[in-house]
Formats: C-alpha cells, sequence, structure tokens
C-alpha cells in the first residue's frame, strides 16, 4: 500500500458518539497538548444528542481539527475512518469520554523517535467518580526489541499466566498507544468490525507481532474513565466466544499458535468466568431459573470442558481452585452464589468513597 507523506506529526482519532457530556474535555486535553504538531480527528458515529454539535463548535475555532460524520457503524467502524483521514506519521487513540495529560503525545513521540520503534505503550490512570487507581506496566524493559521478550508481552495480552485473581496482564487497549502510521499501513491492520467489544485487543494482537521494536513510556498519561459499574450484557458469550476464534487465527497465521496454547486455555476459562459473572449482574432482570440455566449452558461447554481436564490447578489459591471445581462438576447455584456476593462487595467498595 502506498504511504502517503506526513502532514503531522501524530494524528489522534477519537470515536463520537452520544458524549455530549464528556467530549468537551477530552477535545480540550488533545487541544492541550506540548505536541502542537498534532491533528484531531473526531469520528461522529451516528451520535443522536448533541455531540455532533459541540465537536462543530470546535472545529470551527481550529484548523487542527477534521470532523468525520458518518452512520452508525460501532467503535471499530468510526476508528477505520479515522485511520483512512489520517496525515500523521504516527497515530493515537482517545475515547471521547476519557481525557489525557498535557505531556502524553509530546513524551510518547520523543521515544518513538529517538529508539526508532514502531509502537509506544504509556501507563494510565483509572478514574473512578471518587478514587483513582494507577495502572503501570512493568516489563523489566523500557525497550522490547529482542524476539523472546516481545512474544512474552504478546502472551501477556492474551491472558495472566495464571488464574490467580491478581496474575499480571497487560490490557490491550489502542488508548494507551503511539503507533507508526506504517506500521498499520503496510500490514493492513484495522479493527475488527462485528464486534463491539475487545476490538482493541485484536488490533493491539496484530500491531505488537508485525512490530519490529515496542518502548515503554512510564508515564501515566492517559485517564480511562469510568463512571458506572459495567451493565448486563446479553450476547457477552457469543461476543467473548468470536473475539477468541479471531485471536486463535491470528496465532496460528503468524505460527504463534502452540506457543500461545497455554494462555488461550487460561484467557479462554477466564471469559466463561465472566460470562456467568455477567448473569450475577445486578441489572439482569431475567428470571433466576433462566440464569441458572444459561450458566449450566457455559458449564457445559465442550472446549471449557476439555480445558478444565488438562489444567494444571497446583499454583491456584484456594478460593480459585473451588471456583474452578465449582465450574467443572456444573454447581451453577453456587457459581451464581459466588458472583453476586463479589458483585455485592464490589459495588459497596465502589459507592461507599
Amino acid at each position: 500500500m502506498k504511504l502517503v507523506m506526513a502532514i503531522f506529526k501524530v494524528s489522534v482519532i477519537v470515536p463520537v458518539y452520544n458524549c455530549e457530556k464528556n467530549v468537551g474535555r477530552c477535545i480540550e486535553s488533545i487541544l492541550n497538548q506540548k505536541l502542537k504538531d498534532l491533528e484531531l480527528i473526531l469520528v461522529n458515529d451516528g451520535s443522536t444528542d448533541r455531540s455532533l454539535e459541540i465537536i462543530k463548535k470546535y472545529a470551527a475555532n481550529n484548523d487542527r481539527i477534521k470532523i468525520i460524520d458518518k452512520p452508525i457503524g460501532g467503535v471499530s467502524s468510526a476508528r477505520n475512518a479515522g485511520l483512512d483521514a489520517a496525515t500523521g506519521e504516527y497515530i493515537g487513540f482517545v475515547d471521547a469520554d476519557d481525557w489525557i495529560h498535557p505531556e502524553m503525545y509530546s513524551s510518547m513521540y520523543d521515544k518513538i523517535t529517538k529508539t526508532h520503534s514502531d509502537i509506544c505503550i504509556c501507563n494510565y490512570i483509572v478514574e473512578y467518580p471518587d478514587q483513582r487507581k494507577y495502572m503501570s506496566l512493568n516489563t523489566g524493559k523500557n525497550v522490547v526489541s529482542d524476539e523472546y521478550d516481545k512474544k512474552r508481552l504478546i502472551l501477556n495480552i492474551i491472558a495472566p499466566k495464571d488464574l490467580n485473581i491478581n496474575s499480571f496482564s497487560v490490557m490491550g487497549s489502542a488508548w494507551r498507544l503511539l503507533v507508526k502510521k506504517e506500521l498499520i499501513m503496510e500490514n493492513n491492520i484495522r479493527f475488527p468490525l462485528g464486534i463491539p467489544l475487545m476490538e482493541d485487543l485484536v488490533f493491539c494482537l496484530n500491531a505488537f507481532i508485525k512490530s519490529r521494536q515496542i518502548v515503554i513510556d512510564k508515564g501515566f498519561h492517559y485517564h480511562y474513565f469510568i463512571d458506572s459499574l459495567s451493565s448486563y450484557k446479553e450476547d457477552i458469550y457469543l461476543i467473548h466466544k468470536k473475539v477468541f476464534i479471531i485471536l486463535e487465527n491470528i496465532l496460528r497465521e503468524n505460527n504463534l499458535y502452540t506457543f500461545a496454547q497455554e494462555r488461550l486455555k487460561i484467557r479462554y476459562i477466564n471469559m466463561c468466568l465472566s460470562t456467568i459473572s455477567n448473569e450475577a449482574s445486578f441489572s439482569n432482570r431475567k428470571k433466576l431459573t433462566d440464569k441458572l440455566k444459561h450458566i449450566k449452558r457455559i458449564c457445559k461447554d465442550k472446549k471449557l470442558k476439555e480445558m478444565l481436564r488438562s489444567l494444571s490447578t497446583k499454583n491456584l489459591k484456594v478460593r480459585r481452585k473451588l471456583l474452578l471445581f465449582a465450574l467443572k462438576h456444573e454447581l451453577e447455584i453456587l457459581l451464581y452464589a459466588y458472583f453476586k456476593i463479589v458483585i455485592f462487595k464490589y459495588n459497596f467498595k465502589f459507592f461507599s468513597y
């Protein structure tokens, strides 16, 4: 694919959908970047609130802002439209509910150019209404170029090393990256259509596999805003399985499937546990009998059964072993009760600050 000569150092792509409350804060944090050689691409994805009106007002007073107004197609469609329009040498992504530190892109651009890397990853802060949590990436090295180290990073994007609750993993989010546009265009890396969740993970996996070198920026530059607890998602099980198949195919195409098999096993089991947790959500209005039937169906998943049989629980904590025992023996009532208690405790902690 022929590359167009860069006009800006960095293009920042922001998908915009019904975010009138927070999009102004997001835009201002990008326009206030120390790095001024930057274009902002706002992709309105069929918003029905005042989002389009707000972003047009910002664009009217700043020639670094480009607006793409398109029918609703989902976040992947919006980001892909932004990629097609981007003229920057490097690409960044910001979600419209979030905001960034003034030195984010000056710092990341400095590191990615000085080390001649393809990708720069930064740390981030999870912003709750009344508290914040600092999330750091501890790779042991600031520059990841060795093939073994890069593969280890890829494994940690797929899943943690074991099923213990606090095991280290790398959140595969596009918004913590600065990526060389040449890498994206030459390898035709895009966000997958048809999945409303975890599209970032697919993009990150493809980008990391194709990259030659990755540099870590240890600054906490990105503010990831969570203003409410996650709600019940009716089709989350099917979405998880669809994403899992996509990940398997990517790994097979790049001769990494055998290398990543154990992590894939952990991801699949965690995926099933997450789906069961979803059934215990307070916003799930289904009858209890229907919730338990769905949990039972998940427990009977043939692929899950196969993975549980070959899983070693040697280094797992007792509570985790009991959870897997319940999963293996299809104890749906116990699983439901466990996650109901976990969610209740999380709710109490979330709202008690």
